[in-house]
């Protein structure tokens, strides 16, 4: 596995029918009105438990109609900035959306649409921000005016103490946000991408063949554009990206919190470096004195809009889409981007060709990552004996359209 030198790590091997029973326990797969999900940490320790959160909601729409909603949230550093977007986000989608088919009676334009997912996002980031500097009015130079005594008495308060720590902690953590609408005829799609979860879309042809598209464009150290994108709003700043990291700590350009390499330095000088235990991060002084001119961390989402087109019959094609939090990529290292999604398309279209006999096809795209039919390999992500996470989380959501 990479980890530890080899023969370090003991594991024990599961035959079936008890290997593909233990997957399904740890896998914890849902199905629901066609979408098919898991969400998947073999690590049962307390403190490397999932920082993935998924969301599939229904949402029927007082002007007619159920419209699909899907999200896969995938969190570092902890869990509240992450818990937070899964909880408040999807709602805030839905009113916006619900405003918006009011007003134009059901006959929005898929502009408006996008605009919607686009200004939600970034309205839940700034909410995040807001909620921490406004215990500061001053701003960063009233900040500089207080003692650290003053400072730690917005903690410490018995009315509003534990807010302030929960927006502050908020601040020191991050997700990205992968997030997909549905309208009620299926003839058209949504995406909205922050960070580096991913989206596929499967088509089948007319020959029955199926294929596979990019739906969303990675945002990490390793996109170059991005990469670019960083450099050129922090000219002369050397150490703005390094080793593939924003600022030599984060892997993700663009994210929900992680709002210390938003905001002025001094926020993160003066209070946040006082929450080491909720940061876990080693070193952070090394990071803060990199930070000249915030912010470094986009919230702006790629927002794309797809057409589900009909078939030479009038028919609707075929589609199905995977969101997959970075963790499922990790299980396909060593393949090209391009050669791991058609594999997963494949997958996919072979299940749903042996849906009587698969079942979840979340679960069936998660097995293959984690070596198919290869016992040996499934079984020691499963039961390796180690006392660290030896594997990212994965979250993977699959919806038939």
């Amino acid at each position: 596995m990479g980890l530890g030198g080899r023969e370090r790590w003991t594991y024990r091997i599961l035959q079936e029918p008890r290997l593909s029973a233990e997957l399904q326990r740890l896998a914890n797969p849902l199905s629901t009105g066609g979408i098919d999900a898991v969400d998947f940490q073999p690590c049962l320790l307390h403190d490397f438990r999932t920082q993935d959160r998924m969301c599939i909601e229904h949402w029927q729409m007082p002007t007619g109609g159920t419209w699909t909603f899907t999200a896969i949230f995938d969190g570092h550093v902890g869990h509240a900035t992450v818990e937070h977007a899964a909880r408040v986000l999807p709602a805030m989608i839905k009113q916006a959306l619900d405003l918006l088919l009011r007003s134009s009676r059901g006959r929005m334009s898929p502009n408006a649409v996008s605009g919607v997912l686009s200004d939600c996002i970034v309205k839940f980031d700034h909410s995040i921000t807001t909620d921490f500097t406004r215990m500061f009015p001053g701003g960063p130079d009233g900040l500089q005016r207080m003692s650290s005594a003053q400072i730690r008495r917005l903690f410490q308060d018995r009315t509003s103490g534990a807010q302030n720590m929960a927006a502050a902690t908020r601040c020191l953590q991050g997700s990205t946000a992968l997030v997909t609408i549905t309208d009620p005829a299926r003839h058209n799609l949504w995406i909205a991408n922050l960070g580096d979860s991913q989206a596929v879309l499967g088509s089948r042809s007319h020959t029955g063949d199926w294929t596979a598209t990019f739906a969303t464009t990675l945002h990490n150290g390793d996109n170059p554009s991005e990469v670019h994108r960083i450099r050129s709003q922090h000219s002369g700043e050397r150490e703005c990206v390094e080793d593939n990291r924003v600022i030599g700590f984060l892997s993700p350009t663009r994210s929900l919190g992680d709002t210390w390499l938003k905001i002025p330095s001094v926020f993160s000088q003066r209070v946040l470096l006082d929450f080491r235990r909720e940061w876990n991060v080693h070193r952070p002084e090394t990071y803060i004195s990199r930070i000249k001119s915030p912010p470094y961390v986009s919230n702006v989402p790629d927002v794309h809009h797809i057409p589900l087109s009909k078939g030479s019959s009038g028919q609707h094609r075929e589609y199905f889409l995977i969101l997959s939090s970075d963790g499922l990529a990790d299980l396909y290292d060593g393949r090209t981007r391009t050669d791991m999604i058609h594999r997963w398309v494949t997958v996919i279209g072979q299940a749903i060709e042996n849906r009587r006999r698969v079942g979840n096809l979340a679960l069936s795209l998660l097995r293959d990552g984690l070596g198919g039919d290869d016992i040996r390999l499934v079984s020691q992500k499963l039961t390796v004996e180690m006392e660290e996470k030896w594997m990212d989380d994965v979250t993977i959501i699959v919806q038939r359209i």
